[in-house]
């Protein structure tokens, strides 16, 4: 049986999202920051926000077998949390900060690599692993900018020398990794180009653009194949068009939620990476949770 992602990993499709990323690397030679940040910023609000507004309904799934006890009260806790991420960051935002960082790590290890390690018992420190050189690696090239954007949520300071050990360390973990539990040297040298190819538009692109590449081609793009082959059978006609019409209200309350923040907030306007980026954590905390029990759900392959 298929996993959920397999659709989306094989190389045919994996080559076209590495064509496209060294693409956007040339993009970032000739274009200004404002372009690239106006650029990424419409594929996050697109693809980025859509592939998280469709929770609710997988949630309430019949492959989910959740008590149906609870089915009405899907959207409501689905807000409490998004709406507690919010509070966690006014209140506490150097722990919120650091548990979205954490819990981001976790969830691109998990899309990228759900349907490769299957032999492994214990994949979770991997993805925790990929994750943190994701991050690493986009902190370290942008050390300024990150480092200011965590001062302002979180007053706290952190030198450039803990970014780029903790690179160090998690690149030589991450390798010895690959190269231990996967059989197929292809596929090793693939993700060892990807990478390359991943610091190189993290170098050369601005800090939202680097994140928004990652954020939508190789996270948001595989996971929305992913749930609409969850959501709907092979057979069924125009899986696609049901699954935007399915998520199109909540796709919009999330806008409107981003575009309040951004207005009304009590965050000066010069400061709109931490707006942007506070937003993303609070609507990832639950969005993680669903993905998880997608993934593990024991009728995942069923369609």
């Amino acid at each position: 049986m298929k996993a959920l992602t397999s659709s989306f990993t094989i190389t045919k499709k994996f080559i076209f999202s590495l064509f496209f990323t060294l693409i956007c690397i040339v993009f970032t030679l000739f274009c200004s920051e404002n372009l690239q940040n106006i650029a990424s910023s419409l594929g996050i609000l697109s693809f980025g926000i859509l592939h998280g507004a469709n929770d609710i309904k997988i949630l309430s799934s019949k492959k989910m077998k959740i008590n149906s006890l609870f089915g009405v009260s899907f959207l409501l806790i689905y807000l409490v949390v998004v709406f507690s991420g919010i509070l966690l960051f006014y209140f506490i935002p150097g722990i919120a900060l650091l548990s979205f960082v954490a819990v981001s790590c976790y969830h691109f290890g998990e899309q990228h690599w759900q349907d490769k390690l299957n032999d492994i018992k214990r994949p979770l420190p991997f993805y925790i692993t990929y994750g943190s050189l994701i991050f690493l690696m986009l902190f370290s090239f942008h050390y300024s900018q990150v480092e200011e954007i965590i001062f302002r949520i979180s007053s706290v300071h952190i030198p450039y020398q803990f970014f780029f050990v903790s690179l160090i360390i998690t690149g030589n973990i991450f390798l010895g990794y690959i190269f231990i539990k996967l059989k197929n040297i292809k596929h090793i040298l693939l993700e060892i180009f990807l990478l390359g190819a991943l610091a190189i538009l993290f170098y050369t692109g601005s800090l939202l653009f680097g994140f928004g590449i990652y954020f939508v081609i190789w996270h948001s793009l595989p996971s929305l194949k992913s749930q609409i082959k969850y959501l709907y059978p092979e057979k069924e006609d125009r899986p696609y068009l049901k699954y935007f019409k399915s998520a199109f209200l909540y796709w919009i309350m999330a806008l409107i939620g981003l575009v309040t923040m951004y207005f009304f907030g009590t965050l000066p306007k010069d400061q709109y990476l931490s707006v942007f980026f506070s937003f993303l954590a609070a609507i990832t905390f639950p969005h993680v949770i669903v993905m998880g029990l997608m993934f593990h759900s024991p009728n995942q392959n069923s369609n």
